[in-house]
């Protein structure tokens, strides 16, 4: 276990790294009384393309499928639903999916260790059946119908499919409803083995926390996804500097028109801050 000063925040990051691969970040606040806790996959929504764990050949799986696996886990195969678990314990429970990682998340004052125990057990025990994935669908699907009349989401979504040409990056982190509908349970099950492993993920703990008990806590707990230390192989991306597209109108029912604009910048070209002080 190490430690960290971060001045600036006038806190302290405590490190360790378990014996099944898994990594812990704590940041102990005895100055406030909540507990806030994030468990993590370094899964997102641009990576679709990857060799499955034990196999040897790249895949490609729809798009959409790590918001569509967020969504799948928390279904348990003993019917007991994680909100109501979390809720009558006076807790809050959440989730969210980014480009690069998805997210389990829960806030609360009391119950901290049996918390944080059933959030591993539920995010690491998947039940996923052909009926409910094929219900999962239209449940999306709706989502997806939803952004689709919000402006401020086209107009966000339309700059990255506009500016990346080659990357992922430039689809919605939702996928589009055609991908959805494509998904299956195999698909799932292929994401979920591959990066749902203890190796793959980490918990950042913050808040009214002992870091030498939570530690402990964490050490007993028997992880169903532990794993070693394999490197996930994924597709890289010759990404070139020019824009897929310079310029689009979208018409949309609004009251007062919107306007977006990005700029395409290689990072190789971008000098470091430090040197440019």
């Amino acid at each position: 276990m190490s430690k960290k000063e971060l001045e600036k925040l006038g806190v302290e990051v405590v490190e360790k790294v378990l014996d099944n691969n898994l990594r812990v970040f704590i940041v102990p606040m005895s100055n406030v009384s909540n507990i806030y806790v994030t468990f993590s996959t370094d899964f997102g929504s641009i990576h679709n393309e990857f060799v499955p764990i034990d196999e040897k050949k790249m895949i490609k799986v729809p798009d959409g499928i790590a918001h569509f696996l967020e969504h799948k886990v928390f279904e348990q195969e003993n019917g007991i639903d994680p909100f109501t678990f979390f809720s009558e314990r006076g807790a809050d429970l959440n989730a969210n999916t980014s480009y690069v990682k998805t997210t389990y998340l829960f806030s609360g004052i009391d119950f901290f260790e049996e918390n944080i125990k059933y959030l591993i057990d539920f995010v690491t025990t998947p039940h996923f059946t052909d009926e409910n994935i094929e219900k999962e669908k239209g449940i999306i699907e709706q989502e997806i119908k939803m952004y689709l009349d919000d402006p401020y989401t086209r107009l966000y979504e339309g700059i990255l499919y506009n500016t990346f040409i080659n990357h992922p990056m430039k689809y919605p982190i939702i996928g589009s409803i055609d991908s959805i509908r494509s998904i299956t349970k195999e698909d799932l099950f292929k994401c979920y083995n591959t990066f749902y492993t203890t190796s793959n993920m980490f918990i950042v703990i913050t808040g009214n926390v002992d870091p030498n008990k939570t530690i402990e806590i964490l050490e007993t707990i028997d992880f169903k996804n532990k794993s070693d230390n394999k490197k996930i192989k994924l597709k890289t991306y010759n990404e070139p500097d020019k824009v897929a597209k310079e310029k689009e109108i979208l018409k949309l029912n609004v009251t007062i028109p919107k306007a977006t604009i990005t700029y395409k910048i290689n990072i190789k070209n971008v000098k470091n801050i430090s040197e440019t002080n």
